[in-house]
């Protein structure tokens, strides 16, 4: 959430800097801040997807472990009272390896997401960096050309 308020405040500040320099800038700058805009967007999206993947994750951790205390507390009232061959019905493996698997392939693709968000911060940095280099590049235009027009004035 604080990355996502920088981001707005960031984006802020570049229109506010588009709207006091040049066109050249400006359309760099508004280029800039699609990009910003774009990635914000993508950031929001892989965090909507990461909190559901992890409520997903949690509910097949919840459903594991009541399965494991069903089969704990069928195995305890097995081994109190008599067993009968033709009456015991072992309980579905599959359930639970296919429980196991589906959460290592939560696990897995929450990684891969978290993975996405680092990519997107990074990318996010690199506009940063890349609008401070923009707005210092355009304050020394701005600058050479102030340096020239006193250098007319004082040659007269």
């Amino acid at each position: 959430m604080v990355v996502l308020n920088l981001v707005l405040l960031l984006t802020v500040m570049v229109r506010e800097s588009a709207a006091s320099t040049g066109s050249g800038v400006s359309n760099r700058e508004g280029v800039l801040e699609k990009m910003l805009e774009e990635e914000m967007t993508k950031r929001r999206e892989a965090e909507r997807t990461i909190e559901e993947l992890q409520k997903q994750v949690q509910l097949l951790e919840k459903e594991v472990l009541r399965l494991r205390h069903v089969y704990e507390s069928k195995k305890d009232s097995a081994s109190i009272t008599t067993i009968d061959p033709q009456d015991t019905t072992p309980l579905p493996a599959c359930n639970i390896t296919c429980t196991e698997n589906s959460q290592a392939a939560l696990h897995a693709e929450n990684d891969r997401l978290r993975q996405f968000v680092r990519r997107q911060s990074a990318l996010i940095d690199v506009l940063r960096r890349q609008k401070v280099l923009l707005e210092a590049s355009a304050s020394i235009t701005i600058s050479a050309r102030d340096f020239n027009k006193q250098l007319e004035l004082h040659k007269v």
